[in-house]
């Protein structure tokens, strides 16, 4: 179908093109129309059909803006995609580690730290997976632009916090191993120990401790014992999820971690950092 428009059509896409407002809800067509809902629906139905809107969930479309040319092209950036999903939100996980460099594992799904409990969503054949935070650990994020849109993004910092935090979300705790190594050579000591602070979770900060001591990450010596500081003393923890991996497994006494996951799946020859680094990059709030 031609990308022609009718008088009606052409008030809704003029109107968010003017405004840069790049997607719309049924509510808001109904409202700049004065019309029925069933009407509102039959005109997103109809800008979907010609290529001026796509649809990216029940009541919500993105604006396919006369820029994408005579075919209607749709912008297929999955992180423009999640950024109408949820609000507030940030990109973290698998997804940050990845926009970071952290991991070089393809992952299927998007994942989003959201303030509210949300089922997952398809949308473009992409699966948006929305984790629910505390409004005190809604931090560690910045807005930048990510193949041409402006997203909230997590540091490094706080991705690696949530990947150690949530492996099941950023490729299992093995992969989570390597993301240790790799981030070690990129954070700042300051503002990871402020997160992990803000955290208050011993077993968070005995699993890094463990992770990067197996990974021969050379910590300097005090962030090392701030690391410790916070471990709750007699706090004892499995390194990987029990229905994967079992209960069993030698005892790490230096983090007190039940070392459940065999040493091969969490060890990788280019994930150990080669040489100690000076840390004192600016992060992101």
């Amino acid at each position: 179908m031609d990308r022609t428009l009718s008088h009606n059509e052409s008030k809704i896409v003029l109107d968010l093109e003017w405004r840069r407002q790049e997607t719309v809800t049924l509510e808001e067509i109904r409202a700049a129309l004065a019309c029925s809902e069933s009407y509102a629906r039959f005109m997103a139905h109809r800008l979907v059909k010609k290529g001026w809107l796509d649809r990216l969930r029940p009541g919500l479309y993105q604006l396919v803006p006369a820029e994408r040319g005579r075919d209607g092209v749709a912008d297929t950036n999955p992180l423009a995609a999640g950024a109408v999903l949820a609000a507030p939100y940030f990109f973290s996980f698998g997804t940050a580690c990845t926009h970071h460099g952290l991991t070089e594992q393809v992952f299927s799904e998007v994942y989003l730290v959201t303030r509210t409990r949300r089922r997952p969503r398809l949308v473009r054949g992409k699966r948006y997976v929305f984790v629910p935070a505390l409004e005190e650990r809604f931090f560690g994020f910045a807005e930048l632009k990510v193949l041409g849109a402006m997203v909230r993004m997590a540091a490094t910092e706080r991705a690696l916090i949530d990947a150690v935090d949530r492996p099941r979300y950023a490729g299992g705790i093995g992969e989570v191993s390597h993301i240790v190594a790799r981030a070690s050579r990129r954070v700042s000591w300051d503002l990871l120990l402020d997160g992990l602070r803000r955290f208050g979770e011993s077993a968070l900060v005995q699993r890094l401790g463990y992770l990067l001591e197996l990974n021969r990450v050379a910590v300097p010596r005090e962030p090392r014992a701030a690391l410790r500081d916070l471990v709750r003393p007699g706090s004892k923890i499995l390194l990987g999820p029990r229905d994967a991996w079992g209960l069993r497994g030698p005892l790490s006494s230096a983090w007190n971690v039940i070392e459940n996951v065999p040493r091969e799946v969490l060890l990788s020859n280019d994930a150990r950092p080669k040489r100690r680094v000076t840390f004192g990059r600016k992060g992101a709030s």
